[in-house]
């Protein structure tokens, strides 16, 4: 039974005259705006939606704003990082000792072209340098503002899922970070044309060999299958339009020193392409002009009302739910789309009319996503408070970093390799969708995180715990930390048992937690809480999203 099919029969009715008695609450379909409660659950449901965790601190900041100030000041607040830095000394090879030459530990490597001449040398260099730029991401999520800036960043990754396998080579692979990073909140058709003739993508799906004597078709097809227009029912563009567009992308080339691309205009097919049905019978004229056909694929790709629709889906499935109903794309996705290509797709009006709907906040849609690897990871440090280095801090900082990306590659989310050219699985594998993320592999790997957080005493349970308004309460201790910790709430049995077992000793006495905490008995507190956070982390709750 599908989740929402299942709250639906079981949590979610309310009495009425009509239909003996019982009627079901309705999802909200459409984009109506929102007006109901902002309490801590809403604010939490759209924290962690856009954010990674939600930090009570955050949360009590945003309850003081407006819905509407809320997702704006979410959408809007963004900065600039400085570049990853080398962090690492010498390297070793067989015995012998060598640096990298090109750049003094501490400084950046972006902008060095990585000419040691001895390919062992020049490989175990750019390797360290893939490294390093994994640990600078990994900590600005840490570091995140509050803002939906390293989320977004995370989405275009999946989307456009450039592969560290593929390109290897650490200043394309920053390059394109960087790229999806700057336009992470800005305009869907801009940054289409930029990946295409990006250095890291040209590699990764063969680009670079393209040529009119040999059209390469791999970018041409992903471009539409996988990166615009998508496939399905309103999607029919034809295999002789993959086989046109790979036509028109003929001829770009990189070049090392500096990193760039340009039109061999030698391997560049100058004769006219033309285009189906779907794409109004578009003929695009023959050009040595580097940028004028390919401004002219974007504009006939970006004219449909497929591109719009296509994107949406899948920002739908990224923040709220994987199932897109016949009546959700009617009254969801299609307006959704009309506002992106009446903003000549710029991000940012599409996920307003979103986060501000009816819809985005319906109770249905709460709790119904499953953590990923590094919402779970990372959004319980940051809810714990976790102190942790700041992004730019490459010595105790990226040995910190680098675990937790390690932690997540072993969840099955690993930066800069998603398992293939369609992103991680979890966003379009039917059925399963959301559940991908926890297996037999990966679920007791969650666990032992969780387990050693606590037991390593990583966590300040005690700062948790007195984010209640009263902890020496054990009924108003439990109830206000699982509202916290936990999208899905635990039902009033559920809590009894908590208390009982965890914080009671098996007892129905509230005052023997009560004379514990009163009498700051650390023993008992210290041991209790340890138990009841690794039970609660342990819970099917504590990974919904």
């Amino acid at each position: 039974m599908d989740r929402r099919d299942f709250f639906k029969t079981a949590n979610r009715t309310v009495r009425s005259k009509k239909n003996n008695g019982v009627s079901r609450k309705q999802l909200f379909a459409g984009l109506n705006p929102y007006s109901g409660t902002w309490t801590v659950n809403e604010v939490t449901h759209l924290l962690k939606r856009t954010m990674f965790g939600a930090k009570k601190a955050d949360v009590d900041y945003f309850l003081g704003l407006s819905p509407d100030a809320a997702i704006d000041e979410l959408l809007n607040t963004s900065f600039t990082p400085a570049p990853p830095l080398r962090d690492y000394g010498l390297l070793e090879d067989e015995g012998v000792f060598y640096d990298d030459l090109g750049v003094v530990i501490g400084q950046t490597w972006v902008n060095d072209p990585n000419i040691a001449s001895d390919p062992v040398i020049r490989g175990s260099i750019n390797g360290r340098r893939v490294e390093s730029l994994k640990k600078w991401w990994t900590g600005l999520i840490l570091n995140q503002q509050r803002s939906i800036q390293e989320k977004m960043v995370l989405f275009w990754h999946h989307h456009f899922s450039i592969q560290e396998s593929e390109v290897s080579d650490a200043a394309m692979l920053y390059r394109h970070h960087n790229l999806l990073r700057t336009n992470a909140m800005g305009n869907f058709k801009t940054l289409v044309r930029e990946v295409t003739i990006d250095p890291a993508m040209l590699i990764h799906l063969n680009g670079y060999l393209n040529s009119k004597q040999a059209p390469d078709e791999n970018y041409a097809r992903e471009l539409q299958e996988l990166f615009s227009v998508g496939r399905g029912n309103d999607s029919l563009y034809t295999e002789d339009d993959v086989i046109a567009a790979a036509r028109v992308l003929t001829g770009w080339r990189i070049t090392d020193i500096p990193l760039g691309v340009y039109l061999d205009t030698s391997a560049h097919d100058t004769t006219n392409k033309t285009f189906s049905a779907f794409y109004n019978n578009t003929s695009i004229s023959g050009s040595t002009n580097p940028d004028q056909e390919l401004d002219a694929l974007m504009t006939m790709i970006f004219n449909t009302d497929e591109a719009a629709r296509f994107i949406c889906r899948k920002l739908y499935k990224w923040f709220v739910y994987y199932d897109i109903t016949d009546t959700v794309e009617a009254e969801v996705i299609v307006p959704m789309a009309t506002v992106l290509k009446n903003n000549n797709y710029d991000i940012k009006p599409a996920l307003s009319v979103l986060f501000k709907s009816e819809h985005f906040f319906d109770v249905l849609n709460q709790a119904c996503y499953i953590k990923t690897p590094f919402d779970m990871i990372v959004g319980t440090l940051r809810e714990f408070n976790v102190s942790y280095p700041v992004y730019t801090d490459y010595t105790t900082g990226y040995p910190f970093f680098q675990q937790i990306y390690r932690q997540a590659a072993e969840m099955q989310q690993q930066l800069f390799q998603p398992p293939d050219v369609s992103g991680w699985p979890s966003y379009y594998q039917e059925p399963m969708h959301y559940e991908l993320w926890v297996n037999s592999n990966s679920l007791p790997k969650r666990a032992d995180y969780t387990d050693a957080l606590v037991n390593d005493g990583v966590l300040d349970l005690r700062g948790f715990a007195n984010y209640s308004a009263n902890p020496a309460d054990p009924n108003r201790l439990i109830t206000d930390i699982t509202a916290l910790l936990l999208r899905y709430p635990l039902s009033t049995a559920s809590k009894t048992y908590v208390k009982t077992r965890f914080l009671t000793n098996n007892t129905a006495d509230d005052t023997i937690w009560t004379n514990a905490w009163n009498s700051n008995n650390n023993t008992v507190i210290n041991a209790s809480l340890r138990e009841l956070f690794k039970f609660l982390m342990n819970l099917p709750e504590f990974h919904l999203c």
